[in-house]
């Protein structure tokens, strides 16, 4: 196994803390969707009942994570207009913004406990079941109910920000 963590990832002392069960699937490195495919042995299936989460600064200090499923694709002015802000304000988050959040790149996901970090669901997420998503770690898989990651952070929003 390939970058073998020596610690449980982020997300899963958020998760333990927050009373949820969950499981953590280690494997190689991923960074992109195509990874997941290639890299892992992660089926369709579980593709399809996965959360994708993007980060985005917005402003100087404003840390945003938008989530949505697998497969589906963020509507940056939905999100921006559920934020309050222009489409132009959204910026892909930076490897110090990721640090903040305690996240690396390919392993950035929803479980999120910071209470300055905004946590925008998509309509979709709270009723998709057992999901697959990011861990903090680009080379762990957190298992977990969706109704449950929803729940964790403080200053979190649903809303329909994706198109299929």
């Amino acid at each position: 196994m390939e970058n073998a963590p020596t610690s449980p990832p982020p997300a899963a002392a958020i998760l333990a803390a927050a009373g949820v069960a969950y499981n953590v699937h280690q494997h190689v490195e991923i960074r992109t969707g195509a990874d997941i495919r290639t890299r892992t042995g992660f089926t369709e299936e579980n593709i399809q009942n996965s959360l994708k989460t993007v980060a985005f600064t917005v402003g100087l200090d404003r840390l945003v994570l938008a989530v949505v499923p697998g497969p589906a694709r963020i509507r940056y002015g939905r999100l921006a207009s559920v934020l309050g802000v222009s489409r132009s304000a959204l910026k892909s988050a930076d490897e110090v913004a990721l640090q903040r959040l305690n996240m690396e790149r390919g392993g950035v996901g929803p479980v999120c406990d910071a209470p300055d970090v905004t946590v925008v669901f998509d309509a979709m997420v709270p009723q998709m079941g057992t999901v697959l998503c990011g861990s903090g770690q680009p080379h762990c898989t957190v298992e977990a109910k969706a109704s449950d990651i929803v729940r964790i952070p403080s200053n979190a929003m649903v809303a329909d920000i994706t198109s299929p």
